[in-house]
């Protein structure tokens, strides 16, 4: 079983096919349309990759999940301990890791977990990952469950079974992300070190020959520089129109915003906004020239380009591409070969987590406080007004306001005490 992605007119869907192309798991299928058809394509995608390991997962212990939720005998205690134990691992791993056993003489309980957690180490997922098997696996058991006995409501001893189910599977998935705690940088660290990005500020530049790209220098530094300067997604950053620039005015903004299905967009993974509000960025007047100058001077050399208002085109001409919009997985390209060259690895995320820090340090350094701070926060983000975004970014900063507000109190009181 595979995951096919196809276009009918402007719309795009995704389906579980076998290797002829013929649709297979009717209720899967079902279910990614019935209960998350309002979700962005992207998430879609996720969706239904998450729900593959299951299926994967149950159909090489050959366990049917819809005759098991039809009849009532649902899932043993061991059949999920046995699930969410594979939904910790890499995909590659779980062969391997069924042919490890604990040694059975061993009769400490804590001393075999302290094992089995050293030997799945090297090979888990991240908690987000595991978690989101988890709840997928349990809400698709949910659908299931829905779609047999919605109008006619099973025994009480089938309900009794199934409610006993999807509580060990939510006591599972909050497991997941207790278990994957944040652990915060240090006072004097940064998510990207200063020296590291200054590097990078200077190795982008068409000119430097320390730059990483050995064709299109200039678009690369365009796209990489906006992403630093806005905080902004990869996604948003490859569907970004000649229409979305304010070369009027103060010459300084783009437009933000969520075109889900976007009739114009001739590509089959759509980059689009996450959920969230439209808002406007701010770039700098300099990067917003240089950004008019491809736009007239180098995007206007692939006849493709006319096709299309989005800004930043394929130069190359692998497939036929050309002058068609750029696809995420180049701006992952990019920062990759950046990577490699500064030997420190950074991420789109990364950027984003680099510019709200920097908001956070002149923010701190004027005096702002939070509320403000905040506000102006998911203003630039495109967050809701009641969004707590803001906190995963904010951590370091109130560690280090409440410091120096505790040594300002200290010196106080020892100046007292002399």
């Amino acid at each position: 079983m595979r995951i096919s992605k196809y276009k009918v007119g402007s719309r795009r869907f995704i389906t579980f096919v076998d290797d002829f192309e013929i649709p297979v798991y009717p209720l899967a299928n079902a279910y990614i349309y019935a209960s998350c058809g309002m979700l962005s394509f992207s998430t879609l995608e996720r969706v239904a990759w998450e729900l593959k390991f299951v299926l994967d997962y149950f159909e090489s212990e050959k366990v049917c999940l819809e005759q098991r939720v039809k009849t009532g005998q649902f899932l043993s205690v061991a059949e999920i301990s046995g699930f969410y134990l594979a939904a910790r691992l890499q995909k590659n791993s779980l062969n391997s890791q069924k042919k490890v056993s604990i040694i059975p003489s061993i009769e400490s309980k804590s001393l075999r977990n302290a094992i089995s957690e050293d030997i799945i180490k090297p090979d888990k997922v991240s908690p987000e990952t595991c978690s989101g098997r988890v709840r997928r696996f349990r809400q698709y058991l949910e659908f299931i469950f829905d779609y047999y006995f919605e109008e006619a409501p099973p025994p009480m001893e089938h309900v009794i079974r199934y409610r006993s189910v999807l509580q060990k599977l939510k006591m599972r998935e909050s497991t997941s992300i207790r278990s994957g705690a944040y652990t915060p940088l240090s006072l004097d660290e940064s998510v990207i070190p200063d020296k590291i990005f200054n590097n990078l500020l200077k190795i982008i530049k068409p000119t430097n020959e320390n730059n990483p790209f050995t064709g299109c220098r200039f678009r690369n530094y365009l796209i990489l520089s906006i992403l630093i300067q806005t905080g902004i997604r990869r996604s948003e950053v490859c569907k970004l129109k000649v229409s979305d620039c304010q070369f009027y005015s103060h010459a300084n903004r783009l437009k933000i915003y969520s075109t889900p299905n976007d009739p114009m967009d001739p590509r089959l993974n759509r980059p689009n906004k996450k959920v969230g509000k439209g808002h406007l960025s701010g770039i700098h007047p300099d990067l917003m020239q240089d950004l008019l100058y491809y736009i007239k001077h180098i995007r206007e050399k692939y006849p493709q380009s006319k096709t299309h208002d989005f800004i930043f085109v394929a130069e190359k001409n692998s497939h036929s591409t050309s002058g068609l919009p750029i696809t995420r997985e180049l701006v992952n390209y990019m920062l990759k070969r950046a990577s490699s060259k500064l030997k420190y690895n950074i991420s789109p995320h990364l950027l984003r987590h680099k510019w709200n820090e920097q908001l956070s340090e002149k923010g701190l350094a004027k005096g702002i406080d939070r509320e403000r701070l905040e506000d102006m926060r998911r203003n630039a983000m495109g967050w809701s007004p009641r969004s707590n975004m803001g906190d995963v970014y904010n951590k370091k900063y109130e560690q280090i306001r409440a410091i120096e507000l505790m040594t300002s109190h200290q010196e106080k009181v020892d100046g007292k005490s002399c």
